[in-house]
């Protein structure tokens, strides 16, 4: 038995270098040769008073690129998200789970090895019941002790098992992109939350601001009416205006109170957290802008998980592909048998075995047909999830870029709405003391004022949103891994 058993496992070691199925290529996707956003932007252009200057082309994302806007309040709310949010968590054990599925997958590739032992006792009925002198015959008792171990090992011919461990290990490797993916969403969802809160924070100080010049107005109409200089008509309009601002507080303490328990939620915590609301002027610019557009295609973690995907896709079309095919098992045993436990481990009572057998699928009602289809499917749908994906992250570039530089446009431009507005604002205040304009002229420059304010802390917000934006566009400073 041992001399056949040598040119068969000779030849199955030879034969499992084959392997069926195509290898993997990388859709082709055309890629822009510079991202047009970036022709707009003059690198010489002289930053103005209150606004920010623009993207710098060619400086990718750092990995901690939440530190550059200078705020340690963000630096500790990443910290707390990145150590409590539940979605990295529940990214974290996808991890665990395709680990646990490779090792199980990667299992198949070598023989498995099992120790048994057994014992037992048998009686058996005598061949007659009595003997020639007319005695009882009585039972014969057997004993039988035995200790073995065995091994089966299947060849792997066609790469079946191989093609099986590939496509587990590529969708562990997509699963720890996938959790890069979700680490960039929650630090940008977190600084993005709280900008936003800080945003809130300078439109309620404004709000607050226009409501005490709105109510130093309705005192001075009030006065200019005990003097007759004035009548009821010139105080209800100013009245309204008045309350007008309060209910404009309110709505805006509404939504301060909202995002700040989003916040709470990113970073893990049901109690709403303490933040310290400091002015969107104090926070830094980042200097930020993508280079060749061809190196996206490494810094972005869910072009890497589609193509992680897709490799896995490959390596299970292989594996069905392979199932089709005959496969060799080996088996062996090795161990010892005896009837006399006390003479068990003698070199006679030594036991061993060898086998293989050759098992072809014949007819399986088209079920390994099927899965051959449905793999060549899901693969032709990931290429196409990955094309998009591609296609998607230049676009979001694009996007981010022209948002950048259009808010910064309209930062720039409502700074100087604004001055304009207070200019007037003042001026108005200036005259109607000395009665040479009207009530109506003065509340026309106090609303125009009071817009005025609320947009550019809208229009300084947009901004710095849309630097968050290009910070993920970018990939957050992520790059695939040498390995």
């Amino acid at each position: 038995m041992r001399r056949r058993a040598v040119p068969v496992l000779a030849m199955a070691l030879a034969l499992s270098a084959c392997e069926t199925g195509s290898p993997y290529l990388r859709p082709i996707v055309e890629l822009p040769a510079q991202f047009r956003e970036l022709m707009g932007i003059r690198p010489a252009e002289a930053p103005k008073p209150d606004v920010p200057p623009a993207p710098v082309p060619g400086v990718w994302p750092a990995a901690d690129w939440w530190k550059q806007f200078g705020s340690a309040e963000l630096d500790e709310l990443v910290a707390k998200a990145q150590a409590a949010n539940f979605d990295l968590a529940a990214a974290a054990a996808r991890i665990r789970q395709a680990i646990a599925q490779a090792e199980i997958a990667g299992a198949a590739q070598y023989p498995d090895l099992e120790l048994s032992s057994g014992a037992s006792r048998q009686q058996s009925a005598p061949s007659g019941t009595t003997t020639s002198t007319g005695a009882t015959r009585r039972p014969v008792w057997s004993n039988r002790f035995d200790v073995q171990l065995s091994s089966t090992y299947e060849i792997d011919f066609w790469g079946k098992n191989r093609a099986a461990a590939e496509a587990a290990r590529a969708s562990l490797v997509a699963s720890r992109y996938d959790a890069a993916t979700v680490a960039l969403t929650t630090v940008s969802n977190v600084a993005n939350t709280y900008f936003q809160v800080l945003g809130l924070a300078e439109r309620l100080d404004y709000a607050r601001q226009s409501l005490a010049d709105a109510e130093d107005i309705l005192a001075a109409v009030r006065a200019r009416a005990a003097v007759g200089t004035a009548s009821l008509i010139d105080i209800a309009p100013q009245l309204s205006i008045v309350e007008g601002q309060k209910a404009v507080i309110a709505s805006l303490s509404r939504q301060l109170a909202q995002q700040t328990d989003v916040l709470g939620v990113l970073l893990g915590a049901a109690g709403r957290p303490e933040i310290v609301a400091i002015p969107l002027t104090d926070l830094h610019v980042p200097a930020v802008g993508p280079g060749v557009p061809s190196e996206l295609l490494r810094r972005r973690p869910d072009i890497a998980a589609a193509e992680a995907n897709l490799i896995a896709a490959n390596a299970s079309l292989r594996n069905a592909i392979a199932s089709r095919w005959p496969s060799l098992s080996l088996t062996g045993a090795a161990g010892f048998q005896s009837s006399d436990l006390n003479r068990l481990f003698d070199p006679t009572s030594q036991i061993f075995s060898i086998a293989s057998a050759l098992t072809a699928p014949i007819f399986a009602g088209g079920a390994l047909e099927g899965q051959e289809k449905l793999q060549r499917a899901r693969m032709e749908e990931l290429a196409a999830t990955y094309q998009k994906a591609v296609v998607q992250a230049f676009a979001d570039v694009e996007t981010a870029l022209s948002g950048t530089r259009r808010t910064r446009e309209q930062l720039e431009a409502q700074v100087a709405a604004t001055a304009a507005s207070r200019i007037a604002f003042e001026a108005a205040q200036a005259q109607y003391r000395v009665g040479s304009i009207d009530s109506v002229t003065l509340r026309d420059t106090e609303r125009s004022y009071f817009t005025a304010l609320d947009a550019l802390a809208q229009a300084r917000l947009g901004y710095y949103q849309a630097l968050i934006a290009l910070f993920q566009a970018l990939g957050g400073g992520w790059e695939v891994p040498a390995e």
